[in-house]
């Protein structure tokens, strides 16, 4: 089958154009001229051509990427694909018809859900079940991020936020058997635009759990357990020590943690190589499910152990001559804090430096400013990059520099050139430092990262 995907240089569409190849599908694909690591990569890697077909007859079915109308040329194509009568389904809906299965898992939440969705994949796939996945992030492990397979076992990270030919939120396109929420916080406001509306898009998906099924709680959110009055299966929690499951205790050496979990059976000591009590809390969700579906314990330790995380979720990207350097995807006030938090326990004598480089869209917003203040408290400066939005936000109600100042105070510096922001650093990054680079803008945070270290090697 001739399959082509429109919007394919996102990090879900290109892992997907991965996995339909690898299934023995051509696959071409738009998007804008210019891709970048990791998602070129993955695509050379595949060796599927981008922006060299026609839109024509010979295509059997057009995959619509949730990116597809950012870009002219990939407007223009969706455009003759209806024209020409070309079958097309968006992204999110092929993933639940061709991905969801008997046994679908489903990971949702603000927070965690990529961690927890590769977690849980890659211990399935080490106790040799061999599941259909699909994750968002890229695995340090090198496994892919999405696999197709004949087995009945499916495990989903399932986003709420709603795009490109979506008409509701993405995980409502999946089919669940089993379904772990981490916390249902209004994030996207972008596609909600009040707090009820995202509540109620959590609250259709508990419902969509069958009464064989079994929905996994995070006793700590506040919301969750709002949510789980609706549930009409079993209700299994985590995270507190009234939960099911739950951290007894937390043992830190010098390159790994032990974590104590109590289950209803048993304590379960897992050994990881992960720093931070959100990631502690991520693994607590993974082993709530795994051993809950009946993995062997040995086997769940042993794939923790082996699991090295994922790229940009507090990864070490530089560490010479006593300067160490994080990358993390961090952009709302909970993963900012979350983050920030983890390192200073693992570092608690360095001095701990943020560059935030604000993409996100949601934070285009004034009122999302709010949940920013006291979140910075604990470092030492905070540099703030260049304001990228797509400007969606109403011209009165949409956020500054001088915004940020206000929440933030006097050690926020807002430096909107990239040469600045490599000068400083170069000048007064000092022994003892850590920096945590904090940006989701792709191939444009990363190159101001990259630029960093470079000045100073």
């Amino acid at each position: 089958m001739h399959i082509h995907i429109l919007g394919i240089a996102g990090t879900m569409t290109a892992s997907l154009a991965a996995a339909l190849k690898k299934e023995g599908h051509l696959v071409t694909g738009s998007d804008q001229e210019k891709i970048y690591p990791p998602v070129s990569t993955i695509l050379k890697k595949a060796d599927i051509k981008i922006n060299s077909s026609k839109i024509d007859s010979t295509i059997d079915l057009a995959i619509i990427g949730s990116s597809f109308s950012n870009f002219q040329k990939t407007k223009e194509e969706f455009d003759q694909i209806k024209k020409l009568n070309i079958k097309y389904i968006s992204a999110s809906e092929f993933i639940g018809q061709n991905l969801g299965k008997e046994d679908s898992i489903l990971i949702a939440g603000t927070y965690g859900k990529t961690t927890i969705s590769s977690l849980v994949s890659w211990i399935f796939d080490q106790a040799n079940l061999n599941p259909n996945y699909m994750f968002g992030g890229k695995a340090l492990n090198h496994f892919p991020s999405i696999n197709i397979s004949s087995s009945n076992w499916s495990i989903i990270e399932a986003d709420e936020s709603i795009h490109g030919l979506d008409t509701q939120a993405k995980f409502l396109y999946y089919p669940v058997k089993f379904l772990l929420l981490t916390s249902a916080d209004w994030e996207h406001k972008d596609s909600y635009p009040t707090e009820i509306e995202n509540f109620n898009a959590f609250k259709k998906l508990i419902l969509n759990v069958p009464t064989d099924g079994i929905l996994f709680i995070n006793s700590q959110g506040y919301q969750t357990k709002k949510l789980s009055l609706y549930s009409k299966s079993k209700i299994i929690t985590y995270n507190s020590p009234t939960s099911d499951y739950f951290i007894k205790n937390i043992t830190i050496r010098k390159n790994y943690s032990i974590l104590d979990i109590k289950t209803p059976r048993n304590i379960i000591q897992a050994k990881t190589k992960l720093i931070g009590q959100f990631n502690f809390e991520n693994i607590l969700a993974a082993i709530t499910i795994t051993d809950s579906l009946n993995i062997p314990q040995t086997k769940i330790k042993q794939s923790i152990f082996k699991f090295k995380g994922i790229t940009r979720r507090i990864e070490k990207i530089y560490n010479h001559k006593n300067i160490i350097i994080f990358d993390d995807f961090a952009q709302s006030s909970n993963r900012i804090k979350s983050t920030i938090a983890a390192i200073k326990f693992h570092y608690p004598k360095n001095n701990i430096k943020v560059l935030y480089q604000p993409h996100a869209s949601f934070i285009q917003h004034k009122e999302s400013l709010k949940e920013f203040k006291n979140v910075f408290d604990s470092v030492s400066e905070v540099v703030l990059s260049k304001l990228s939005f797509n400007n969606k936000a109403e011209k009165n109600n949409r956020v500054t520099a001088k915004d940020f100042k206000e929440v933030i105070g006097d050690k926020l510096i807002y430096l909107p050139v990239d040469e600045d922001i490599c000068s400083f650093y170069k000048k007064n990054l000092k022994s003892g430092d850590i920096l945590i680079n904090m940006s989701s803008g792709g191939f444009s945070g990363n190159k101001i990262v990259k630029s960093i270290i470079n000045s100073l090697k």
